[in-house]
């Protein structure tokens, strides 16, 4: 399948533009490995660059990424933000978008259907995750398992994700099912009468009657001045 690069590398960033998220060089690098690595898995290890990705540095990379990134902002079909690093004076960053999403890249309708789900799936993961999204190509992506610092990616080990398998139930025999609906009802019984029955009230004297009344009037009134007299303490005391 031969595609525009200039187009591939728009449609990431215009699906990204559409959730209000403006790309860095680096994750529209991944994002666009992801790119190839699907196609890959659908076609038997053809990539859609074409390009030799190697692992370098963060995961995969190839001068031909940067170069493309580059000529597409040239191009105008990217907005490219400059701004300088909070971490390195020396260096600056971009940040890439479109300046209109109301209208669909064309080769979105190009790519198969596997691919460019695939792909939307991974934008709206990390668009704004750089950290998850190279942990994710670091040890979920075929060519980088087992990949060697600074050798070229091997594409023609990607593959499908295996579909899980259907997990078969045991079908309860009928007669069971029955007594366990029959338990659930008598429980359901218990409890109905355990909620209705109210345990009766013993007996009750004088003195309970006005404790019991003295707790429902109203709380004394604060603010009493004076001296209490207590009277002689020692006089109720034995030798």
């Amino acid at each position: 399948m031969v595609i525009n690069i200039d187009d591939l590398i728009r449609a990431i960033v215009w699906f990204a533009s559409t959730h209000g998220e403006k790309l860095t060089t680096l994750r529209l690098v991944k994002f666009l490995y992801l790119a190839d690595l699907y196609n890959a898995r659908v076609t038997h290890g053809k990539t859609l660059t074409g390009w030799p990705w190697a692992f370098v540095y963060f995961g995969p990379w190839c001068k031909e990424v940067n170069e493309a990134i580059g000529t597409t902002a040239k191009n105008e079909l990217i907005l490219a933000q400059e701004y300088t690093s909070k971490y390195d004076d020396d260096k600056d960053y971009r940040l890439f978008s479109t300046e209109s999403t109301d209208k669909e890249p064309k080769i979105i309708d190009a790519l198969p259907t596997y691919v460019w789900s695939r792909l939307q799936w991974a934008i709206q993961k990390w668009a704004d995750d750089s950290y998850g999204l190279l942990d994710y190509v670091y040890f979920e992506t075929e060519p980088m398992i087992e990949a060697k610092p600074g050798a070229l990616l091997d594409f023609s080990k990607s593959q499908m994700p295996e579909v899980p398998k259907k997990v078969e139930m045991k079908k309860i025999p009928k007669v069971k099912l029955d007594e366990a609906k029959k338990s659930i009802a008598r429980l359901q019984d218990k409890y109905k009468q355990g909620i209705n029955a109210r345990p009766t009230q013993g007996p009750t004297d004088t003195a309970y009657q006005e404790f019991v009344s003295k707790l429902e009037e109203e709380d004394l009134e604060t603010g009493l001045e004076g001296v209490a007299e207590l009277g002689d303490l020692d006089s109720g005391r034995k030798s």
